[in-house]
């Protein structure tokens, strides 16, 4: 028995830290709820931001478990899919990252709630929920990491194609089917999009502030921590997209032939697309690579799983960003991990 409780503490503490912390504090809330009803004070609604004022629930809805089964789905999402961006891009980048997106798209769901108040005044009332913020924070980064494939194509069951510039608002009537909170998945998609078009640039931490927060003295005990995954060993930031649709620096990403393998690439290598990004501009983290679980270095982003696909809507294959320091093959994602972001509502 003592074996076994060493293998997972084992396990749980080769998870990277953001990660490992990120599940913790969804058991500890859940744990909680019933007891001192956490979940009051912790979620998101357009009623308590904008008439009452709490804008903490615009950053605490991170930490919001509807109940139990959702904590299961979150720790399994945020295991396999989570922990893979941490890998790739750093702890204090994902960090930023899933903080941007959760109060951006809580911003967007107390704006749409403002706009729709007229024809439908009950998304006004107290009874008006938000989900989970980690849930809301993937569907934001994968809108945000699909952008970055120019002109390829996804195959949806082998039924038909289309390009991924649409797959987000697929996802979108998926989520809706299974109850999830339409503006809220709304507000996701659309903070996805715009991310993607450069308009959150502006509050996005460049690559020489993360450092600079990594230097400091308040984050010393944070970064020898175990699992930390520094910006100087991780990999650049996300590729961006130019009206023209071509990724900066790579040009045209060939085609998708199946949604498991966008979801794949989604999870091993997130925000893969761009031998160029504001990372090499500025000379830190790049061409770097990042850690797997349990400390080893991780292999470059967009290093396989990308060339072996058919392209149906590129019309020439960009060439790959340069080979980091260090080779390993990509990771395996299981057929069960690879969809648990879309089925996670």
């Amino acid at each position: 028995m003592s074996t076994n409780g060493d293998v997972l503490r084992e396990r749980f503490l080769a998870t990277p830290l953001v990660t490992r912390h990120l599940m913790a504090s969804t058991w500890i809330v859940c744990l909680l709820n019933p007891i001192f009803g956490v979940d009051d004070l912790l979620v998101a609604s357009p009623y308590d931001i904008i008439r009452k004022g709490q804008l903490w629930r615009l950053v605490t809805s991170i930490a919001y478990v509807p109940g139990l089964i959702n904590a299961l789905i979150m720790s399994f999402v945020l295991y396999r899919l989570g922990s893979a961006w941490e890998q790739e891009r750093g702890s204090i980048r994902i960090l930023c990252y899933f903080l941007l997106a959760i109060v951006a798209t809580n911003v967007g769901v107390c704006v749409l709630a403002i706009l729709v108040a007229p024809l439908a005044p009950s998304v006004m009332s107290p009874a008006f929920l938000c989900g989970p913020g980690i849930l809301s924070a993937f569907l934001v980064l994968i809108t945000r990491s699909s952008q970055g494939y120019a002109g390829a194509s996804v195959s949806i069951l082998g039924l038909f194609t289309m390009p991924t510039l649409y797959f987000p608002l697929l996802l979108l009537v998926f989520f809706a089917m299974f109850g999830a909170n339409p503006l809220e998945s709304a507000a996701s998609v659309g903070v996805g999009y715009a991310w993607a078009r450069g308009y959150l640039d502006p509050v996005v931490p460049s690559d020489e502030t993360l450092v600079t927060m990594e230097q400091w003295p308040a984050a010393a005990g944070l970064v020898r921590a175990r699992g930390y995954v520094s910006v100087a060993a991780a990999g650049p930031t996300l590729p961006s997209t130019s009206a023209s649709g071509v990724v900066n620096g790579a040009g045209t990403q060939p085609g998708r032939d199946s949604v498991n393998d966008l979801i794949a690439q989604l999870r091993d290598h997130a925000f893969a697309g761009g031998a160029r990004s504001r990372g090499a501009r500025d000379g830190v983290g790049a061409g770097g690579s990042g850690r797997r679980l349990g400390g080893e270095p991780a292999g470059s982003a967009g290093s396989a799983g990308v060339g072996d696909v058919a392209a149906h809507g590129a019309a020439s294959r960009a060439p790959g960003p340069p080979p980091s320091r260090q080779q390993q093959p990509a990771s395996v994602s299981s057929p069960g991990s690879r969809g648990a972001s879309a089925g996670a509502r």
